[in-house]
């Protein structure tokens, strides 16, 4: 249909507008005919690919499972704790891995990391490598953790979480958090809810991906309290494709670990945030 504003004249048809202006030879056809759209490649965008591909990996040379230590005792450790959580020594045959205590690192059955522990706290660390320092001496380091896989491509505890029946997952920062939540809060055969470490104060978008690809619904962050500011961006970022609630500890907790059962409770039972309700109630 056309309309000319200037004489008036009105066509209901195309053949009719083609005679009106001098041109019916562009009548050729009675129906048009559209081609396919040529795109230029330019154009021929793609999301990024998730790398989440992992490689097996050997345990350090003498290592082997134990189900009973001293230093985990101390940590609070029980037969459950063995049992779920795979931990191991290398028992004085690997000299790299004297005095460390060595995590296995499990994504779908198979060893892909490990986390190494030394058992020295962080003071008689800090002191021995003063001396170490002066007298030419190799430094203890605190973890002496694997490095075949980048550790965004892994989640610890990851195959605990079950496809389409774990709902919720408890974020937290590292191994000893994933484990004191599952033993204080009697997690072990709970697959609905998991504790799952991160391993620090940020995700990737690997680990984001292994999460959903499980059908996880539901993301806690239960990251230390010192990291506000990495909490607040890490919510912001599984906002996209989680619902998502902070769990903080009170003052005078130092991580999971450290707290006790009745603290734990109440933070999940009455003490859940959403997002803007920790950034109000944190400023």
């Amino acid at each position: 249909m056309s309309h000319c504003f200037k004489c008036g004249h009105t066509t209901k048809e195309l053949k009719d507008l083609l005679d009106l202006i001098g041109r019916p030879d562009l009548m050729i056809e009675e129906k048009a005919s559209f081609q396919p759209l040529d795109i230029p490649d330019f154009y021929k965008l793609e999301e990024d690919e998730i790398d989440d591909e992992l490689i097996v990996i050997n345990m350090p040379e003498g290592w082997k499972r134990c189900y009973r230590n001293p230093y985990l005792k101390e940590r609070g450790f029980t037969v459950d704790d063995y049992t779920y959580f795979p931990v191991g020594t290398t028992r004085g045959l690997n000299f790299k891995f004297d005095n460390y205590v060595v995590f296995p690192i499990i994504d779908n059955g198979d060893t892909v990391g490990y986390v190494s522990r030394h058992i020295w706290n962080k003071d008689m660390i800090d002191e021995y490598n003063i001396q170490a320092r002066r007298n030419g001496k190799y430094e203890i380091r605190r973890y002496n953790n694997s490095t075949d896989n980048d550790f965004v491509k892994l989640l610890y505890n990851y195959d605990a979480v079950i496809e389409d029946e774990t709902d919720t997952v408890v974020l937290v920062e590292g191994i000893f958090d994933a484990i004191a939540l599952t033993r204080k809060l009697d997690l072990y055969d709970n697959h609905r809810i998991v504790p799952v470490a991160s391993f620090g104060k940020k995700i990737s978008q690997t680990q984001i991906y292994k999460l959903q690809s499980k059908g996880v619904k539901t993301v806690v962050i239960g990251y230390d309290n010192d990291a506000r500011e990495s909490i607040i961006k890490t919510a912001a970022t599984l906002s996209e494709y989680f619902d998502i609630f902070i769990a903080c500890l009170p003052d005078g907790s130092k991580d999971w670990d450290d707290a006790d059962f009745w603290t734990i409770y109440d933070v999940f039972a009455s003490g859940l945030k959403t997002p803007n309700e920790f950034k109000m109630q944190t400023i």
